[in-house]
Order: structure tokens, then C-alpha cells, then sequence
């Protein structure tokens, strides 16, 4: 039997409530642990952007209360120095535990960050954990606050502060084909279409049209993560401005765009659009979802021109990182490929989510933000990675069967074609009718049409 652990017990609108005696939260995210087990899923900890998002929106919450008189400065001054504290951080599980998928539109994770702040003030005040006789949750940390235009607020942070992690793998990408299509760019294969011969083109033409993909996708994702400074601080409960003090209304974006170090925070126009909607971390979602379909067009590329090694395309070879059968010797499959595809349909998957959440808003509030906002951080994790394992192991070090790329550019179809343009689609159309299918008379009926 395990011993018991040391509790202290503290009280909300339903009671008392048993919380560890070491923990930096309180009665409300003991009751979330309580209903929302983790059993080994991601907590609101994991997400240290989340995290930082909520710290940095209380942050500027108690310095707009401090300049507006609504919090005396020692107050406001111990949840500033716990606000530092946090930030400084590289770890946040222990301290914020709540399942990420908690019920009650983030409610939990609001008053997560509360308690956290308020007990570290509090002791920065002489107090003890759980006391929130000097600083409370709700009274202090919370002021001027509701759950729903802070967790929106703090979503729309951390979508922002993760986001050049991916551009930068992204850009890192881009580098790798365009110095592969450089590198290639003298070497023809052949096109295809529908699967089927097409004419000859350049690797460099493959490769190039692969890094202007990823370059526009990066470009539309950063507009759409761009549009994320529109942020919903000081809607309070369903976008009405009079639930907070004018003076606070005023205060509280300059104060955000001071801690975040940010200029271009900036309030929605219509807070009651910004409560029942969340369209716009939909928008980047939808990019993110883009950018994987692309990203499983070109490795299935890949795999297809890898194919063989003897009755595939074998246009290309893929780096060999693995054997590829636990039966049949010399088989190597390619493995990166198949890896960043499955990346890709997670992110897929994650989008879907993420719309759901965007329709199943109802009246005057969204509350479906967790499923949007941790969708987004993750499809951005799961693309970093496989933006770089692309890049890293297979583009920089992928070779080209010249042998077999030169003899397949010189098949009847680039012929074909090379004669259209010179004497007519119609002349060429005939001759390829007379022969019936027949690719080697197909050959000779060409030489005795087009002698030359």
C-alpha cells in the first residue's frame, strides 16, 4: 500500500478540495486532474508556447490593473515577479498538469495559470501556498479576466511563437531542393502525366517546382499566422466591453504588445464576433493541412522514381538508411518517405479537428479552442520534423540513375511530340494510327513519314 501523500485543503464554489501540500496550484486544477485523467496524454504543460501564451496575457492583465489602479502595486508587483519567474522556465508539467482536451472551453488551464501565479506571489508576499490571504486566483491574478478572452488571447500567442521554428525547417527545406535542382539541373528525365511518358524536362524543373511549392505555402501560412495579432483581450465573457473597467479596456493591448515585446497586437473590431468564432486559427490550419498534402505529393514522388531496383522507374536513388525486409536480403526500403507521409496524414487528421471545432461553436461562444489550438502546435511540431528528416536524410544526399534517365528520354513519346511541333499534331496523329499500337512499327513508319 502506498503511503499517503501530504495534502492541504482548500476550498471552491463546491467545497473542499484535497491539493498536495508542495503543489503551485490549487482547488480548481486538482478538480480538472480529478475528472480529466491524463493517462498518458499531453498535458497543458507539454505546450510550453501555451503555457508561455497564458503567462505572457496575466502578465499584461496585471500591469494594465496596476496602471489603472485596479491592483495596489505590491500585489501587482509580486504576480509581475511570478509572470518573470514562469517565463524564465524550461519546465512547466509539474506545475501545470490539466489534460490539454479538458472540458470547459479552458477553463482550467485559466485557472491553472491563476493559482500558479497566485501562490508564487503570494510567498513572494510572506505567505504560504494555498493561503490567497495577500494574492488570490480570481480576485488578483484573474482581474478584469475571463477564461474566454484570455485563452483565446493566449492560443493565438503561442500559434505566433511557434511558428518560426517551422518556417525555418521549412526554409531549410527549400534550400535542399534548390541546391539539388542546381545540382541537377543538366540532367533530363522524363516527364509524366497520368503516368504515362510525357516529354523530357530537367530534374532541375522537378526539383524547382517542389521548393516553389514550399516557399508558397510558407508565405501563405506566415499570413495567416500574421492575422493571429488580432486578439480578443478585454471582451471578457461574450465580447461586452462594459464587464471591465474603461480605464483597463484601454490599457490592456498597449500592455500586451509591451510584454510580448510585439507591436502588432491589436483588438478585434467586433468582440462578439471574436466569442463565437475561431475562424482564424482555422485559416492557419487549413494551411498546415495544405502545406502536408504537398509535402505527401512530393515524397510519393520520390518513392515512385526510387522504385525497383530492377522493375520500378529507378530514376533515383534514394539514401539507404535501413535495411527493408526482415525475409529478403538487399531490400531497402525508403524509409524517410513513408515516414514524413504518415507525418503528414497526422497533420491531415489534426485539421479535420480543427473544423469540426470551428462548426460546432454554438450562440455566443466558441469554446472548442483547445481542440483548434493543439491541433495547430501539433501539425506544427509534426512538420518541423518532417521538413527536416526530408531535407537531413534524403534530399541532400539523393542521387540520379543517369543511365536509366537518358535512355528513357529518348522513348517514342518526346518523339512523338518533338514531330507535332514540326509538321502538325494531325500528320503525326495518322502515322501513330497506321501503326496500330505497334511501337516498333510506330518507329519505322516515323522514319519513312519524316525522313530527316
Amino acid at each position: 500500500m502506498s503511503p499517503k501523500r501530504a495534502c492541504r485543503v482548500e476550498q471552491d464554489l463546491l467545497g473542499p478540495v484535497d491539493v498536495p501540500a508542495g503543489a503551485l496550484y490549487g482547488a480548481q486544477t486538482q478538480r480538472a486532474l480529478d475528472n480529466f485523467p491524463v493517462r498518458g496524454q499531453h498535458t497543458i504543460g507539454y505546450y510550453h508556447a501555451l503555457i508561455r501564451g497564458l503567462v505572457h496575457t496575466k502578465h499584461a492583465a496585471a500591469l494594465a490593473n496596476r496602471e489603472t489602479g485596479q491592483i495596489d502595486k505590491s500585489t501587482a508587483g509580486a504576480i509581475l515577479r511570478a509572470c518573470r519567474d514562469l517565463l524564465a522556465r524550461d519546465h512547466y508539467e509539474d506545475d501545470f498538469p490539466v489534460h490539454h482536451l479538458h472540458g470547459g472551453g479552458g477553463t482550467s488551464a485559466n485557472m491553472n495559470a491563476n493559482e500558479v501565479l497566485a501562490n508564487l506571489a503570494e510567498e513572494l508576499l510572506g505567505g504560504k501556498r494555498g493561503e490567497y490571504r495577500r494574492v488570490h486566483p480570481n480576485d488578483h491574478a484573474n482581474l478584469n479576466q475571463s477564461t474566454n478572452d484570455v485563452y483565446p488571447t493566449a492560443c493565438h500567442i503561442a500559434v505566433i511563437s511557434q511558428w518560426p521554428a517551422l518556417r525555418q525547417a521549412l526554409d531549410t527545406l527549400v534550400g535542399r531542393f534548390d541546391t539539388k535542382a542546381d545540382e541537377l539541373q543538366s540532367q533530363q528525365r522524363i516527364a509524366r502525366t497520368c503516368l504515362q511518358d510525357a516529354v523530357a524536362v530537367g530534374f532541375g524543373d522537378l526539383l524547382g517546382g517542389y521548393s516553389t511549392f514550399l516557399r508558397r505555402s510558407a508565405e501563405r501560412i506566415a499570413r495567416t499566422v500574421e492575422d493571429l495579432h488580432v486578439v480578443p483581450l478585454g471582451g471578457t465573457i461574450v465580447g461586452r466591453p462594459e464587464d471591465v473597467p474603461p480605464a483597463y479596456f484601454q490599457a490592456i493591448i498597449p500592455a500586451l504588445r509591451q510584454v510580448t515585446g510585439d507591436s502588432a497586437y491589436r483588438r478585434n473590431e467586433t468582440l462578439f464576433d471574436a466569442a463565437q468564432n475561431l475562424d482564424d486559427l482555422v485559416h492557419v490550419s487549413h494551411e498546415l493541412d495544405a502545406l502536408a498534402r504537398g509535402l505527401v505529393k512530393i515524397c510519393q514522388d520520390l518513392r515512385l522514381m526510387n522504385s525497383g531496383p530492377e522493375t520500378g522507374l529507378g530514376e533515383i536513388a534514394l539514401p539507404a538508411v535501413q535495411p527493408g525486409s526482415s525475409i529478403m536480403p538487399g531490400k531497402v526500403n525508403p524509409v524517410i518517405p513513408e515516414h514524413v507521409i504518415q507525418l503528414c496524414f497526422r497533420v491531415m487528421g489534426l485539421h479535420l479537428g480543427c473544423q469540426t471545432a470551428l462548426d460546432h461553436g454554438e450562440l455566443d461562444l466558441n469554446i472548442w479552442e483547445s481542440t483548434a489550438v493543439f491541433g495547430i502546435l501539433d501539425s506544427m511540431e509534426l512538420l518541423e520534423s518532417a521538413a527536416g528528416t526530408l531535407g537531413d536524410k534524403c534530399i541532400r544526399d539523393m542521387r540520379v540513375n543517369v543511365e536509366r534517365n537518358d535512355r528513357n528520354v529518348q522513348t517514342i513519346i518526346p518523339l512523338l511530340t518533338e514531330l507535332a511541333e514540326r509538321h502538325g499534331y494531325s500528320r503525326v496523329s495518322d502515322v501513330c494510327k497506321k501503326a496500330g499500337g505497334n511501337l516498333k512499327r510506330l518507329r519505322h513508319l516515323l522514319e519513312e513519314t519524316f525522313p530527316e
